[in-house]
């Protein structure tokens, strides 16, 4: 079993987000399917994010 970093980015109607985790997998496919389980855990919590960095840009 290999660590992988993996990020996730889904285009929502305003903005995209994107994310990032390591998990630990014997596939890239597998990789990826462990990351958007985590993702849908972290959901469940999602009131209690706060964002802690930022890159603002004049368009």
């Amino acid at each position: 079993m290999a660590s992988y970093k993996v990020t996730l980015k889904a285009d929502l109607k305003h903005g995209s987000f994107y994310w990032v985790c390591v998990v630990k997998a014997d596939s890239e496919e597998e990789a990826a399917v462990s990351a958007e389980h985590l993702f849908m855990a972290e959901m469940e919590n999602a009131r209690d994010w706060n964002f802690s960095d930022s890159d603002i840009e004049i368009e």
